[in-house]
């Protein structure tokens, strides 16, 4: 395995059994030997998880200062507990994606350039909104990667479908994605959060995190020194779509006044991946690299 546990586990009454916020450094084993296109082998595919990876460095300090603002409102020490764990777990995701983010620059991505963007992007959000907000948005934010981890996890064909270190590297931050998924919701609710505050934020995240997304796909895209063909975009549209239909129940319980994370339960998933974080490792399966365009 990649992975080491760094800090004790942490658990609460209010999480499921069986599940606990468990810290977790992940170290890729020659992250310079992922190739260009590990993602289904698709060029497209590819760049869109890369751009979510190159987001997720100044998201996760903008999730941990909205978390860290409202911490001194707390006096449970349970809770206390719970919300130094998911700092250091969303510490831990930032670090290790920006190991990642560097290797992109070797296929002719700029990645410099989208680091500085993605920051300006968090930085403007930290200067605009209310805090109530940032922290609203957080918690959309969580719910939208507890959706994709659940959806990951869940999905026994991705071993197919992934280069073996990167599949591993986001089954790792899946499941600290799950094991996490309600601490800023249930903070946000603690310190006075109501369901419009929460919609709003959704609209906030949607409409201000949406956009530099696809800023960053579409520039990646466009300096890939390899040409993207008619087929891939077709058959990324085709995965897309398949996704979409496994998470749209999942993404609109969100919207349901009296949502909370754990009403979608992962403690199976969870379970699945403490017993097997690297899938099909103890049977030597073996998948075909994706090319590298050198």
């Amino acid at each position: 395995m990649s992975f080491r546990e760094v800090h004790e586990p942490v658990s609460s009454r209010e999480m499921p059994d069986g599940v606990a916020m468990q810290p977790r450094e992940f170290d890729f084993t020659d992250v310079e030997s992922i190739p260009q296109y590990w993602n289904l082998s698709n060029p497209v595919l590819t760049h869109i998880e890369n751009a979510f990876s190159i987001l997720i460095p100044p998201g996760e300090q903008f999730f941990i200062q909205s978390v860290r603002y409202y911490r001194d409102r707390v006096t449970d020490p349970e809770v206390l507990g719970l919300i130094k764990a998911f700092v250091q777990q969303e510490d831990l995701h930032g670090r290790a994606h920006h190991v990642y983010n560097a290797t992109i620059a070797n296929f002719g991505i700029d990645v410099a350039r989208e680091e500085s963007y993605a920051a300006s992007v968090f930085a403007k959000l930290q200067r605009r909104l209310p805090r109530k907000i940032q922290l609203g948005v957080t918690v959309f934010s969580e719910h939208l990667t507890a959706v994709g981890a659940h959806t990951l996890l869940d999905d026994p064909e991705a071993i197919h479908e992934m280069d073996p270190q990167m599949l591993e590297f986001w089954r790792w931050h899946a499941a600290e994605e799950l094991e996490h998924k309600s601490v800023a919701f249930d903070l946000f609710h603690r310190v006075g959060g109501g369901y419009v505050t929460r919609m709003v934020a959704m609209a906030t995240a949607v409409a201000t995190l949406g956009i530099p997304m696809v800023k960053i796909v579409r520039r990646m895209m466009k300096e890939d020194p390899l040409p993207i063909t008619k087929a891939d975009r077709d058959e990324a549209r085709a995965v897309q779509a398949k996704i979409m239909k496994r998470q749209i129940k999942l993404l609109i319980a969100y919207l349901r006044p009296g949502f909370h994370p754990w009403d979608i339960d992962d403690t199976e998933l969870l379970e699945g991946w403490y017993s097997d974080p690297v899938p099909g490792a103890a049977l030597g399966v073996q998948r075909e690299p994706a090319p590298t365009g050198s």
